[in-house]
């Protein structure tokens, strides 16, 4: 028979069970759901899914977050980064200041005002972030990945053995040869553009990791990297992904504390 000391001691133990729950649960949180249209669910550690439906869901650390076809999800962290996953994306939420990108096409921009380094990490790369903004794809004809620099800098390094380096390098700058030549605008261009295919040669080199700047693009097959110039299709899915109303605002901000 239960007496009144053993039942307090028992609603006690209870209490401060839930409380440590309710600490852990709060421990884990990474971040928030801003906005989700389709079919977005969430995989935990233990593989447990829940349907993602309406804004202000928890996203936790451990978390892979997955959209189907057709769908699309917002997710602001609390390191500063506010990401979108396209259809068919797959992200996963590691401990603070780390991502894996897991598939299909997302989309980071990062707060450059924290000072703690950010990091994702795909297949064959760790990817070092400071205030960024940048888009991972999937590149199937490789069977790799691509990544495409709007603004900022990132340090790419090897989760194995030295990258093989293709990058293509442009002779000499449009200004100079605009000089040489003393035609009409849409002469001069056409005639560029012909010098520029031209003039462009490709070299190799071998790291463990490098920098890309901005307005450039590398595509990963394996530790192969070919790094080129940003495309209009490239130009096309920033334009796409910053048409979202949360993005231009959260960018807004960033630009704030510049």
């Amino acid at each position: 028979m239960i007496n009144k000391y053993s039942a307090g001691l028992i609603i006690g133990l209870l209490v401060l069970l839930q409380s440590a729950m309710v600490l852990a649960e709060q421990d884990k949180y990474r971040g928030k759901v801003l906005k989700v249209n389709g079919d977005v669910e969430v995989v935990d550690e233990t593989g447990e899914k829940r349907i993602i439906d309406k804004a202000d869901e928890p996203v936790n650390e451990m978390d892979t977050i997955v959209t189907r076809k057709g769908a699309r999800v917002v997710v602001q962290f609390d390191d500063g980064v506010l990401s979108v996953l396209d259809e068919k994306s797959r992200l996963r939420v590691e401990k603070t200041s780390w991502f894996s990108y897991l598939g299909g096409k997302v989309y980071f921009t990062f707060n450059k005002v924290f000072g703690e380094a950010r990091q994702v990490k795909t297949r064959a790369a760790t990817i070092g972030i400071r205030g960024t903004t940048f888009i991972i794809s999937e590149n199937r004809e490789q069977n790799g990945e691509s990544v495409a620099l709007k603004e900022g800098m990132l340090l790419i390094q090897s989760t194995g053995p030295a990258f093989e380096i293709h990058k293509k390098i442009i002779t000499d700058a449009f200004e100079q040869y605009s000089q040489e030549r003393q035609k009409s605008r849409l002469e001069l261009q056409h005639e560029f553009d012909q010098y520029k295919q031209q003039a462009m040669h490709e070299f190799v080199e071998y790291r463990r990791n490098f920098t890309l700047q901005p307005n450039r693009v590398i595509n990963l097959s394996g530790y192969r990297v070919d790094e080129t110039e940003m495309t209009t299709a490239n130009e096309t899915d920033f334009e796409a992904f910053e048409a979202e109303d949360l993005i231009k605002k959260f960018r807004e901000e960033v630009e704030k504390v510049k």
